[in-house]
């Protein structure tokens, strides 16, 4: 209670201070301060009010390091009003700003789109809930960038298609950065995250000789899971992983690397001509286990049923790029930049689900057994390795053997297997074939009980493809019944193995979502005087192709692979053979316990895809002219114009499945299921209406769309500057959300070649309060959003002429509009402007609040994507010889009301009579679990004890509140299989707090 209290005498502390500062003095008027040369300092960082635009946040190289940002989550952790969407395993897919997320918000670098989510609601509800795709945007190197421009608001003339929201821009480093007064530097950094156990290196290289400048930045990060705050609620190792399923509270385990590597070679023959050739290579690579996965391929496959799920899953971006720049001024430009980029983005998932553990049924050895090596012979011995010895009892009428461990106590049968040695062959690139192999011999040729243990050479033979393998002669005599010789008789002579088959089936889903982009721009930028009013105009275009596709590569293969099924494999036995023959067959597992039946090694599938491909193929052009009238009134016009042309085709290389296609538009003449199918898979009748379906639905499909932005700045006087804004964006429909098919008897998808843009308009007024390096600003706005994107029903249809089965079919339509209204507050304070003693002191406070509703069919329904009001308190210093500094944040968040949020599964859950929610039956559509109001205290320190030397150190939730975000609450699953908890009693839900107090670490020596 005494720190709340002290940290609410805090915030009105800092706020009135900060009001009386800037309602009181200006009355008075600042004659020394010259309006053209205001800086604001924010975070040590100069902003130029009179450049500052409405609803827009740059953040530079020098202010990312002092934050300490080192992902998507840092960029944002100081800003209101936008945030990461969080996907779980995936980590975080793109922002969500003003009520829209992900696709409805702009990502590029360097003016490249970044690759955009299946955004289709089908997919959503058939796929997404189940982690079977990397369907995420793509993030980027921090440690490569110059700067981060965060823009609210409907931005499509820097972004184009998908800004509605706004848009965050990246821009990379140049050469130039750093060579403004030398011929060479070098920076090496390294750090420790404790967040997530990361341990970071960069290195920087610039240097320049004559006409030639060059760039080297990589870094790389190994690191694991974000710890949530009950990150060691389990007492120990076993503990944690038997803790399974939706109630795990633990974050669950994964290693992650990144690498990234920007080269830019630039040769520069004169001040006016620049050619740069540039290469941007990054990979994120995730490897762990889906402990809170909820499903198994088969529960009675082994004792665990759930969590036993490795997932691989990487993320790789490359970007080529060539530019040119002149820089001599012409009646047409003062600059001009053309530039070509080729850019190839894979998202790629791969689950395998198995038994992993050594309690699996599928490789049980209890007894230890164990293959060695020793005097050129291969010998099985038990977990002591001892050698194993037989007995025999009389049972009944008959004689049965039994075998002990080194100790003398008898293994039971049910755990050691007699293998025929003619039934196994001994794979020679595992084992030395060389050697002899001891083996269990129980009756001779002549039919006499032995009960030994012999040394048998292996005999070396090669297949057809030139595979070597061995096998133990198996010895005969002629059959004691045969006076003719034709046939013989056989010892009883085997390999002794575990009683288990030796791996455990791996059911794997690899999948790649490819995004390939080719991208021409030419930018120009001129200023001129025209009669009493100043210029800077910018125009240029650009053309871009787009092709993006999904690669499916599933099947099967040998999961925790033991080596009595790694170091043999199957002499198949040829049915009807007499006396019999065997096949060789590498290919099968061997015959243990039983036989080689279903023991194939591994089965992939044939490529496939459940996404149409798509060439997209963009081109754009733009101007804008900001205009000076005078001392106090500033016009920024910019208009846009683009085309989007989708071009879609059938790769049958790649190909979507038949039966998703047959049907769907036109249905099949025939069944085409069963023994008496008239229309089966592979038939005429079939590919001919898949043929008759593809001719609909692959139509070609364009958007036009002119965006425009109007801006109004006035300063009537030289402390007060008011600013108005009117922009709209749109977003084309992606090739998913129009070319989609899928067909099941429960559910079916249809394309919808007819969906319209998505639209955005976003109104914005601002009045900022300035002095010196201090400012107040306080701003308003409203979005207004038509032609959202939804996921309707369709009807039910046959999808077989004569069938009394009718298929329920969906449909994306355009159909929603919806409004997001809302403030901010951004209010900066040099504390040496009240008193010269406190100089180099700050005070800073943001905040926002927003409301919003979307219109669905259902009526008025919150927008989930809507952040909670958010206030964010910073205190800092910097010493007057920049030495040392330190910044304190204080960020506030409310709780999510039960009226802001929606369960587009209510009805659903509330119709089932066994569903319970906190207790509850669910009566309403309000989500129940939601994040609460929390308070979070950070610092981050600062020192540069020798001018080379930059020491940094953050110390983050300093109290160690445990809390829940909003992202992080609304992306808790319902349906599907992954990131869910239990809905009654809440068990699962600390999964999904957010990190204890940790501490980030870094040092930066530069030359």
């Amino acid at each position: 209670m005494h720190q709340t209290n002290q940290l609410k005498t805090f915030k009105r502390t800092a706020v009135a201070t900060a009001l009386f500062y800037f309602f009181t003095p200006f009355a008075l008027g600042d004659t020394n301060t010259a309006l053209d040369e205001i800086n604001v300092q924010a975070e040590q960082s100069n902003i130029n009010i009179k450049e500052q635009k409405v609803g827009e946040t740059t953040k530079n190289a020098r202010q990312l390091t002092r934050q300490q940002v080192q992902d998507s989550r840092d960029l944002v952790r100081y800003e209101t009003g936008i945030s990461v969407v969080e996907t779980g395993r995936f980590g975080t897919s793109g922002y969500a700003v003003r009520g829209v997320e992900e696709n409805r918000v702009g990502i590029s670098i360097d003016g490249l789109r970044q690759a955009e989510t299946l955004n289709s609601q089908g997919f959503k509800e058939l796929f997404e809930g189940y982690g079977n795709f990397n369907n995420t945007r793509n993030s980027v190197e921090i440690e490569t960038l110059s700067t981060a421009t965060i823009t609210k608001g409907a931005d499509s003339i820097k972004s184009g298609s998908g800004a509605l929201g706004g848009s965050v821009i990246f821009n990379t480093k140049d050469a130039r950065d750093f060579l403004l007064d030398k011929d060479w530097y070098v920076s090496y950094k390294k750090g420790y995250n404790s967040v997530n156990s990361e341990n970071w290196d960069s290195i920087n290289i610039a240097a320049r000789y004559k006409w030639f400048d060059m760039l080297l930045i990589n870094t790389k990060r190994e690191g694991r899971e974000h710890k949530n705050f009950y990150y060691n609620i389990y007492k120990n190792a076993e503990e944690d992983f038997n803790a399974e399923g939706e109630t795990r509270e633990k974050a669950d385990p994964y290693h992650i690397d990144k690498d990234s590597t920007l080269v830019k070679l630039a040769f520069q023959p004169s001040d006016n001509h620049r050619f740069v050739f540039a290469l941007d290579d990054s990979s994120l690579e995730s490897q762990g286990t889906d402990l809170s996965y909820v499903l198994r391929p088969s529960q009675f496959s082994n004792q665990y049923i759930k969590g036993e799920r490795l997932t691989h899953d990487q993320s790789k971006r490359k970007n080529l790029s060539f530019s040119y720049e002149s820089f001599t001024q012409t009646p047409f430009w003062d600059h001009l930049k053309l530039s070509y980029s080729k850019q190839k983005i894979t998202n790629n998932a791969r689950t395998d689900e198995f038994c992993f553990q050594s309690k699996c049924v599928q490789v049980a050895n209890p007894e230890g057994l164990n293959l060695v090596e020793e005097n050129n012979t291969y010998t099985v011995v038990d977990k002591d390795n001892g050698k194993l010895s037989s007995t025999t009892k009389q049972i009944g009428y008959g004689t049965r053997v039994f075998f002990n461990n080194s100790k003398g106590t008898e293994i039971a049968n049910s755990d050691i297997y007699k293998a025929p040695i003619d039934s196994i062959l001994i794979d020679c690139e595992k084992l030395n074939c060389a050697n002899k192999f001891s083996v269990f011999v129980e009756k001779d040729a002549a039919y006499t009980s032995k009960y030994v243990f012999e040394e048998r050479p292996i005999i070396e033979k090669t297949l057809s493809n030139g595979k070597k393998y061995g096998l133990l002669e198996r010895k005969s005599q002629n059959a004691s019944w045969d006076s003719t010789g034709t046939f013989k008789q056989y010892e009883e002579t085997f390999f002794l193995f575990p009683r288990s088959a030796g791996f455990s089936r791996n059911d794997y889903n690899d999948r790649d979502l490819n995004t390939n982009t080719k991208q021409i721009n030419l930018d120009l930028d001129k200023t001129f005087s025209l009669l009493k009013t100043e210029h800077k105009i910018n125009y240029g275009g650009a053309y871009s192709k787009i092709h993006k596709n999904m690669v499916n590569k599933d099947g099967y293969q040998g999961g925790n692979v033991q080596w009595w099924a790694d170091n043999f494999f199957c002499n198949k036995p040829v049915d009807g053979t007499f006396p019999r023959e065997y096949t060789p067959s590498p290919e099968l597992y061997p015959a243990i316990p039983v036989d080689c039946t279903g023991k194939l090694r591994a089965k992939t599938g044939e490529r496939s895809s459940y996404l149409i491909p798509v060439s997209t193929k963009e081109h754009s052009l733009y101007f804008g002219d900001n205009i000076q009238l005078g001392r106090y009134v500033n016009l920024d016009l910019n208009y846009r114009y683009d085309n989007v042309k989708h071009h879609p085709y059938y790769d049958p290389n790649t190909p979507v499945p038949k039966g998703l296609i047959a049907g769907i538009f036109v249905p099949l003449k025939g069944n085409p299921y069963g023994t008496d199918a008239t229309c089966p898979y592979n038939s005429d009748c079939m590919n001919e209406n898949v043929k008759q379906n593809l001719d609909i639905i692959l139509q070609s499909k364009k958007y036009k769309h002119h965006s425009y932005s109007l801006g109004l700045n006035v300063d009537p006087t030289d402390w007060l500057r008011l600013q108005a804004k009117y922009a709209n964006a749109f977003r084309a429909p992606t090739a998913d959300e129009i070319y989609m098919t899928f067909k099941h008897p429960s559910f079916s998808i249809q394309p919808n070649i007819n969906l319209e843009a998505e639209i955005a308009k976003t109104k914005e007024l601002a009045i900022t309060l300035y002095r010196n390096s201090s400012h107040l600003t306080l701003s308003m706005f409203q979005t207004n959003y038509r032609n959202f994107i939804d996921l309707v029903e369709a009807g039910q249809r046959q999808v077989e002429y004569g069938s009394t089965i009718l298929y329920p079919f969906y449909k994306s339509e355009n159909r929603d509009h919806a409004k997001v209204v809302g403030g901010e507050v951004n209010a900066h304070l040099q504390l040496e402007e009240l008193n010269t003693k406190l100089k180099g002191f700050y005070l800073g406070y943001k905040y926002s609040w927003q409301k919003g509703k979307i219109h669905t069919a259902d009526g008025y329904i919150p927008m989930n994507a809507l952040q909670p009001n958010t206030s964010i308190y910073s205190l800092g210093y910097t010493s007057a010889d920049n030495k040392y500094g330190i910044d304190i944040y204080i960020t506030d968040v409310a709780a999510k009301k039960r009226n802001e949020t929606y369960n587009p599964y209510w009805k659903e859950q509330a119709a089932d009579e066994n569903t319970l929610v906190q207790g509850q039956k669910v009566k309403d559509s309000a989500v129940a679990w939601r994040s609460p109001h929390y308070t979070v205290v950070d610092a981050i320190l600062h020192i540069k004890p020798i001018k080379n030397l930059t020491l940094s150190a953050g110390v983050y939730n300093i109290f160690n509140t445990p809390y829940i975000t909003w992202d992080s609450a609304r992306s808790i699953r319902t349906r599907g299989t992954i990131n869910k908890i239990d809905q009654n009693t809440g068990a699962g839900i600390k999964r999904f707090y957010a990190p204890g107090r940790n501490f980030k670490l870094s040092v930066e020596l530069t030359f």
